[in-house]
Formats: structure tokens, C-alpha cells, sequence
């Protein structure tokens, strides 16, 4: 890539990109050189791709905190193997917070449907973003959850939710209320308290900064979900019954052992890197760009008044101009944004944003540096000043 077609990447929160060089290299290798297929069969291929497996979920394990972790294709996969595998029945209550993403939202509007399911959305303040934890306490006293389904990080405002609370307060109020997180944007960044949480949903390709296609559920609890695909798991195979027990029980299907095979070496880099290096350069940019919106007139930052409680992604609105036009414009310039609803509508209609077509985002990564920011800065002026 010339200087000349060098793009200024700022769309980390669809996913992360670059990844770490030793990513490409490592799927590379995987498939020159032992593109077995885990758990079928005892070959020395099978086998050592099947070790791979279990080293990764191991890396998984400790780097997330959690006893058991299996594997899903995508985080919206893992998170309908999660609620739609939970059993609800007519009249359950799910509480939600107004900044889902679809992955949530259409699982449990689909039980609403055909099920009855109520879904109900936890209070925050329109201003300042702030969870308002007494109104939440309150409300559980009143209205028990059967499920609360909420994000560690809005990928649309980059707010960060105090899910430990929340699931906390969910847990005290009824032991049988099932936790669920959906933390596709920050999961292995931001650490969680699992000890209230039955079911964490990560993402390869975005906070673990490993490719498409590897995803899963972390369980901090006993708690299980009953299988949403049913198929061969490579064990047990005397029986059409799926596995009992085990990440198996989950892992209907050959798995994709190069994305495994990638998101091993990512773990391993960001073990490498640290995890504090990681989220303090993402704050820093974050507060860069939010320096940098915040001095025009026109422009509508959309950001926690605590703005400890923010990673990664920043909104922004242009009074007079689509949020399309915008991403568009900057485009053409070689700035990689993204524009729209980002498949979170609930969140849009909280902000105020949704007549507009939603907002621009901005988001950051490890490989961001200061020269993107400040092009960034430079081209955005000429846009907004014309």
C-alpha cells in the first residue's frame, strides 16, 4: 500500500484492525503445515489439531477469568445459543439496557413473539449516561428478572455498563435469574466479576484482536443453556443424543481451527502487550478525538459525563449534515469511519439520534497512533468548516 492509499483506520469497533503480525503468520502456517480437523480421529494431524484447541481454550480460561469457555462461530451466535438455549417461558421478565445491539434484541423479540416473554429496559439517565442503580434495584424488587441481558461496552457510545452490579443486584433478588453479557467490545480489556455472571460473550475478531470467525461463551456459574445446534461433536458418537457435558455439548460441527489457531497467537501477543498498555492507549486516543469534536458548535459529541466510564468508540453528530454524508466525506479523504444505527436502533432512540439517521463513530485500536488522530482532526475541519 502507497502512502497515497493509506487508510486511516478508525472502525475498530466493527473489528480490530490490523491484527498483530504473528495473527496472519500463525493461520498461515496452520494451514500449510497441520490443517487437521480437531476431534475427528486420532491421526497425528486430528491430534495436534485438537491440542491447539484445548491450549487455546485454556488461554481463554485465564485470560477471562472463567471456568469453562466453548467455541461459537460469531458472538451473535453465542449470544442466541445463550437465549434462546435458556428456556424462558410465558410472562418472564428480561431486562435489557437501552444500548443493546441487535444480537440481543432480535433473540428475544423472537421469544416475545412465540414465546411471551416481557422485555423491560434498565433506567439510565439521557444526560450523563449514569445508570441509575437505585431505580434498578427497585425495579427488580418489583418485577423479578428471569434474565438480564446486558453489554459491557455500547458499541455505539463506547459507554462502559456496570454490569457487575446490575447482575448482582439481578442475583439477590432471584438466585434463578440468569446473567447474561454480551461483551463483544471489550471482553478480555475490561475485566468482569464473574462471580455473578452465568454466561459472557466474547468476540475473536474485535477486543481479542484475532480473526473472523472464533467467538464463544465464557461461564462463570453452573448454569448452562440447552443446545440451540444439534450435530456431530466428534465424541460420543454412539449416540444421536448431543453430549451432556463439555464444551462439546456446544460444538456441533467441524470447527474452524485456523480462526483457533489465530486467536491463540492474539491471546498470546496481548498477554505480551498487557492488558493495561492496551486499554490506556485506547483511552488516551479516545480522549484526543473527543478533544478534537468537542471545540465546533455544530458538532454533538455523545459521551458519558464520566468519562472513566468510556472505551474505545466515540459518537458524534453534525448539525445540518447525515451522519452518511459525513462518513462518506472522510472516505474520500482515506478516513475509515462508520455512519448509521450500527445495528443498535434502542440506542439511537435513547440519544435522541434515530430521525437522523443515527450518528458518526469513531473508534480506536492498539495500532491507532497520534498521526492518525491528528489527519483525522485536520480532514474532519475541512469538512465541518467547508
Amino acid at each position: 500500500m502507497t502512502t497515497e492509499d493509506r487508510i486511516i483506520y478508525l472502525d475498530n469497533a466493527a473489528t480490530t484492525f490490523p491484527k498483530p503480525e504473528v495473527v496472519y503468520q500463525t493461520m498461515d502456517h496452520f494451514y500449510r503445515n497441520f490443517g487437521g480437523n480437531a476431534g475427528r480421529g486420532s491421526n497425528p494431524l486430528a491430534r495436534k489439531a485438537a491440542t491447539l484447541v484445548e491450549e487455546t481454550r485454556s488461554l481463554l480460561r485465564s485470560w477471562l477469568d472463567a471456568p469453562e469457555v466453548i467455541f461459537q462461530p460469531s458472538a451473535t451466535i453465542a449470544l442466541n445459543t445463550a437465549i434462546l438455549g435458556a428456556g424462558l417461558s410465558a410472562g418472564d421478565i428480561v431486562y435489557v439496557s437501552p444500548f443493546e445491539h441487535n444480537s440481543v434484541l432480535r433473540p428475544l423479540e423472537h421469544l416475545r413473539q412465540t414465546v411471551g416473554i416481557q422485555i423491560e429496559v434498565l433506567p439510565f439517565d439521557r444526560q450523563t449516561l449514569e445508570c441509575k442503580l437505585d431505580e434498578v434495584k427497585a425495579l427488580f424488587r418489583l418485577d423479578p428478572p428471569a434474565m438480564v441481558c446486558v453489554s459491557l461496552v455500547s458499541n455505539v457510545l463506547g459507554l462502559i455498563l456496570p454490569v457487575g452490579k446490575i447482575c448482582q443486584f439481578a442475583k439477590q433478588i432471584s438466585s434463578r435469574a440468569i446473567t447474561i453479557v454480551d461483551g463483544a467490545q471489550a471482553a478480555g480489556l475490561i475485566p468482569v466479576d464473574m462471580v455473578h455472571v452465568d454466561a459472557l460473550v466474547f468476540s475473536g475478531h474485535k477486543s481479542l484482536y484475532g480473526p473472523y470467525g472464533i467467538a464463544g461463551i465464557t461461564f462463570g456459574t453452573d448454569w448452562r443453556p440447552s443446545p440451540v445446534i444439534r450435530g456431530g461433536t466428534g465424541t460420543q458418537s454412539e449416540s444421536i443424543d448431543m453430549p451432556l457435558d463439555g464444551p462439546s455439548r456446544f460444538e456441533a460441527g467441524s470447527q474452524n481451527i485456523a480462526a483457533v489457531a489465530g486467536l491463540k497467537a492474539a491471546l498470546e501477543w496481548l498477554g505480551q502487550t498487557g492488558q493495561d498498555s492496551i486499554c490506556r492507549h485506547s483511552q488516551e486516543l479516545s480522549a484526543l478525538l473527543y478533544e478534537t469534536l468537542v471545540q465546533y458548535p455544530r458538532v454533538v459529541v455523545h459521551f458519558p459525563a464520566d468519562h472513566k466510564k468510556h472505551f474505545g468508540s466515540i459518537s458524534f453528530s453534525v448539525d445540518g449534515v447525515m451522519p452518511q454524508a459525513v462518513e462518506t466525506a472522510l472516505g474520500s479523504s482515506g478516513v475509515a469511519v462508520r455512519a448509521g444505527l450500527h445495528c443498535a436502533p434502542w440506542c439511537h432512540e435513547f440519544i435522541g439520534t434515530m430521525a437522523a439517521g443515527g450518528t458518526t463513530r469513531v473508534s480506536v485500536g492498539h495500532f491507532t497512533d497520534e498521526n492518525d488522530v491528528a489527519e483525522f482532526a485536520t480532514k474532519f475541519d475541512k469538512i465541518v468548516r467547508g
